[in-house]
């Protein structure tokens, strides 16, 4: 898409000298799973968690600080681009006139999302835009918009993406606009042969030449940037201090092995009817309807692993199963109940058929 490129093109022509670190797991205070991920098995989702903004600019005064990123990752068969704003409104509510202080964001910069297949790329800048009303006010829309793309069932708000990152664009080309840091990356599978694979943890974009920060002090400690003491111990936790004087970025990303399922209406409704239907005495209309119905929602839903899907399908099953066999004492449950419940076993009948509709959703181009 051209507004990815432009992004891009902006960032190699305009972006000052800046270094950008991965911080290993031993240098942040908080455990994690730091295994790569390989596609189809979890679920991610990528947050701007800190930021500074040394003083070497007259933020809110003379010029607005803009935090705008995009985020690109496959949805399904479709390549899809997440745009966030962090408007002026949301950081002088942390910053106010405590410039140079660490600035606490934890913004959400995509919903969670299944990652199934090709490469995430993060496109992330810090602007500055002279300061005037009418370009005060777009930048407050923008971000208002942009809020309401990182939610749980990424499908449902899908449309809104398009036009909330032109707008973006149409602000950043218009007024006196400067690009204060800019980074980019790009995440592949895991065993892809380099550096780069999609994992959990925190990274960061500092404006500092190379030779100014001694990468072995870096630390994570209460999800900010610090300085600390070099090594594998912890003792950074103790003695790390707040990385000053410099503007940067830092970023997370999050790896978790289940969606919010709750989260998945349409997947959920039928579920719901579904079971009403065991209680209501009708066998032969969940057997025939709802469930064929169910198993082509869960397979045709891009907001679902590719391991999930046969799992999901097992264990719906397997519950309207156990419904209608113990309707006195079973009750309905939630599709976040439902998944929380052990795999049950499969025979060859039923792994024959979800490998067709596996193979058919491909073939769907799914």
């Amino acid at each position: 898409m051209r507004f990815f490129q432009n992004l891009s093109e902006s960032f190699s022509r305009e972006a000052p000298k800046y270094k950008t670190f991965s911080l290993p797991k031993h240098r942040v205070d908080v455990d994690y799973d730091e295994k790569p991920i390989f596609a189809g098995e979890a679920y991610c989702r990528i947050w701007l968690v800190e930021m500074r903004l040394a003083k070497d600019v007259e933020w809110f005064k003379q010029r607005y600080p803009v935090v705008h990123t995009a985020v690109r990752f496959n949805h399904g068969d479709k390549s899809v681009i997440i745009p966030y704003l962090a408007a002026p409104g949301q950081l002088e509510k942390s910053i106010a006139d405590n410039l140079d202080k660490v600035i606490q964001c934890n913004y959400p910069l995509t919903s969670v999302f299944p990652f199934n297949d090709g490469l995430v790329e993060l496109q992330a800048g810090l602007f500055s835009i002279a300061n005037n009303d009418s370009i005060g006010k777009f930048i407050k829309t923008m971000g208002r918009f942009s809020e309401l793309l990182p939610v749980p069932e990424l499908s449902s708000v899908i449309k809104l993406a398009e036009p909330v990152y032109r707008g973006i664009e149409d602000l950043l080309d218009i007024g006196d606009r400067r690009l204060e840091l800019g980074y980019q990356q790009t995440f592949s599978e895991a065993n892809g042969g380099g550096s780069n694979s999609l994992k959990a943890g925190y990274f960061a974009a500092i404006l500092a030449q190379d030779n100014k920060i001694n990468n072995d002090n870096l630390c994570v400690v209460n999800d900010s940037l610090c300085l600390g003491s070099p090594g594998t111990t912890k003792t950074f936790e103790r003695d790390g201090k707040p990385l000053e004087g410099y503007s940067y970025m830092l970023f997370r990303i999050e790896k978790r092995t289940a969606q919010d399922w709750e989260s998945l209406n349409s997947i959920k409704e039928l579920v719901d009817k579904a079971q009403e239907a065991v209680l209501d005495g009708r066998y032969e209309v969940v057997k025939t309807i709802f469930l064929p119905a169910i198993k082509a929602a869960i397979y045709h839903s891009p907001d679902v692993t590719k391991a999930d899907r046969k799992q999901m399908v097992l264990k719906i099953e397997d519950f309207l199963r156990e419904l209608g066999l113990q309707a006195a004492t079973v009750q309905k449950r939630s599709l976040y109940s439902i998944m929380q419940r052990p795999l049950p076993p499969i025979d060859a009948a039923t792994e024959a058929e979800l490998a067709s509709l596996e193979k058919l959703f491909q073939q769907k181009g799914q």
